[in-house]
């Protein structure tokens, strides 16, 4: 496999989807079906990065699904300063915990891709929940994956050296992008900062820097103070495939 521009889209790597063998039914059949609509959803939207969905300590609203996308999960203590406490993919449910208890959010929901993403009010979910025992076992089988999601982080931290970790996360941040899409652009651009990305990757600042001097990131990787930028994309997601 070649990182050149000049490869066709259909011979890159697919996108390894961290949700996607978590998909259950429920879902599948209910936005596949020409009415999902009428069941309180709305039609699919598109989010570029960088949006707020929720803040910290606002009252629940809305209810988000992701169907395409990464949304980054963030609060920030008494000091201001803002921590992440986790990343949401494809097939997650966004805003639950806050709809069902009618509290206050504990924390601030921000695109970190380009998402794709159904809403449906927290008023409209929270009265399904007594009707619609196929969507109250979802919601259980949601929260039993982010258990599980903890354990595998702990897992990956005691046994993933800090470059392979930062590869794979830059790796899954392309995998989200439509491919189509990145074809066309000589690089993208999140909104990522620097304290950010070495929070993910479980390393100091200082260390991220060592990191980003690997020959393999050191091409195509720019990380300024707010900004991460990935140069040629598609190449560099070719160099860091799992699959390469």
């Amino acid at each position: 496999m070649t990182g050149h521009r000049g490869q066709r889209t259909s011979d890159m790597p697919t996108s390894p989807d961290s949700g996607a063998g978590e998909t259950t039914s429920y879902f599948q059949a209910l936005f596949s079906a020409p009415d999902a609509n009428l069941y309180g959803w709305s039609p699919v939207r598109i989010y570029s990065a960088g949006i707020e969905l929720f803040r910290q300590n606002d009252s629940p609203t809305e209810v988000f699904f992701i169907e395409r996308g990464i949304v980054k999960i963030s609060c920030a203590g008494t000091n201001g300063k803002e921590v992440i406490i986790g990343l949401r993919r494809r097939n997650w449910l966004l805003g639950v915990p806050q709809a069902i208890t009618g509290d206050l959010s504990s924390a601030t929901a921000t695109t970190l891709t380009r998402c794709a993403m159904r809403c449906i009010s927290a008023e409209a979910l929270v009265s399904k929940l007594t009707r619609d025992l196929p969507l109250s076992v979802e919601l259980n089988r949601l929260l039993s994956r982010e258990i599980r999601g903890d354990l595998e982080k702990i897992a990956t931290l005691g046994c993933m050296p800090a470059t392979e970790r930062l590869k794979a996360f830059l790796h899954e941040l392309l995998s989200e992008e439509e491919l189509d899409e990145l074809w066309k652009k000589d690089r993208l651009e999140l909104p990522l900062k620097n304290d950010e990305l070495a929070q993910i990757v479980a390393v100091t600042q200082q260390h991220l820097y060592r990191l980003l001097k690997d020959p393999d990131l050191r091409a195509h990787i720019k990380q300024s103070k707010r900004i991460l930028t990935i140069n040629d994309p598609l190449a560099f997601m070719a160099k860091v495939s799992p699959q390469s």
